[in-house]
């Protein structure tokens, strides 16, 4: 876990795990690329810059995954047996993660970010609206590319989790220089922009082989779960995460007046001086040493490990879900991916 794991580093690697489906990731890094193509150089070059930029693939890779966990009899028939089979598995897991993709170019603008994993963004290289428009693009072709494939499933899917993820980020921006939220309300603001995206992943990789009502709603809300944890994760990367890795700042969500677990669980326990202190300064550009400060006073009041149970908790969760699937070592896989969220540094 996060806290813990400054000393103990998680031997786990996004590349390793997904080695059972490397030739699958390929596909959907091929068609990435294809997507990238336009009648203008210079936008060209910059929709491959975006779609280049890499990541831990996460969400297509989940689609893959969810897909062969829910019928392990079908282990690599739809990327080797027939074109069609293997186009559309790419082709659905690559437009998910597009659609990821057209959400991260839109925040990094509002942001105004200018690196990410360490490399500078589009907006940095291109301006915002260039940007702004090769983030409505990748997110036009997906559409037209799930539009092409027909499948009213996950058409109906990918509009419900996207309404979803807007209305999160709206909520957030609404409650942004809040302390008083509580626990609840910080929930289900990440299950709506970030863990109803994973759910929606991992119940698409469950349409594409047909799977019953059973086992759609056991990748369902095996998603959502690891989705919480990942996201709470990453809000815990933001106070200890090591910037080399993470590509960002210790303290950007502080600074931005975001709210999260961490801060949230200090904030309920803190004496009222602190907690005024706090007020005035949450929010703002403060200085590293009052970072620096802040961080240790949510470390000596147990709040760090608190969100990292609350992680685990919903981690152990999410592996009783998959449980219900039948064992195979791509049901493993996920389970490798699960222990991934909770463990890793970036």
């Amino acid at each position: 876990m996060i806290a813990t794991a400054q000393v103990q580093r998680s031997t786990l690697a996004v590349p390793e795990m997904l080695a059972p489906i490397l030739p699958e990731m390929q596909a959907v890094e091929a068609f990435l690329e294809a997507q990238a193509n336009t009648a203008i150089p210079q936008f060209s070059e910059l929709t491959r810059h975006l779609l280049s930029a890499g990541g831990k693939r996460l969400r297509p890779a989940m689609v893959i995954l969810c897909a062969y966990a829910a019928a392990p009899e079908r282990f690599g028939e739809l990327y080797r047996d027939g074109r069609r089979g293997r186009e559309r598995l790419a082709t659905i897991a690559g437009c998910m993660e597009m659609i990821h993709m057209a959400t991260l170019i839109h925040d990094d603008v509002i942001d105004q970010t200018f690196v990410r994993r360490g490399k500078p963004t589009a907006n940095a290289l291109y301006g915002n609206l260039a940007t702004v428009l090769s983030g409505d693009f990748i997110l036009a072709r997906a559409m037209r590319a799930l539009a092409l494939d027909g499948d009213l499933r996950i058409i109906q899917k990918v509009a419900h989790i996207t309404t979803d993820m807007s209305e999160g980020e709206v909520a957030e921006v609404f409650l942004r220089h809040r302390l008083d939220i509580s626990e609840a309300e910080y929930l289900e603001i990440i299950r709506r922009k970030t863990a109803e995206f994973l759910a929606g992943c991992c119940q698409i990789g469950g349409y594409l082989v047909d799977a019953n009502e059973a086992t759609l709603q056991t990748l369902e809300q095996f998603g959502r779960e690891v989705g919480i944890a990942f996201q709470i994760v990453d809000d815990l990367l933001d106070y200890v995460g090591d910037p080399r890795l993470t590509g960002k700042p210790n303290g950007t969500d502080f600074r931005e007046g975001f709210a999260t677990l961490p801060l949230l669980h200090y904030y309920r326990l803190a004496p009222e001086a602190e907690r005024e202190r706090l007020r005035v300064e949450f929010g703002t550009d403060i200085s590293e040493e009052r970072f620096h400060y802040w961080r240790e006073q949510i470390r000596l009041t147990g709040s760090l490990n608190y969100a990292e149970a609350v992680a685990e908790r919903y981690r152990q969760s999410a592996l009783e879900r998959l449980r219900q699937l039948p064992d195979s070592p791509i049901r493993r896989t996920l389970e490798e991916v699960a222990q991934f969220i909770t463990e890793r540094k970036y």
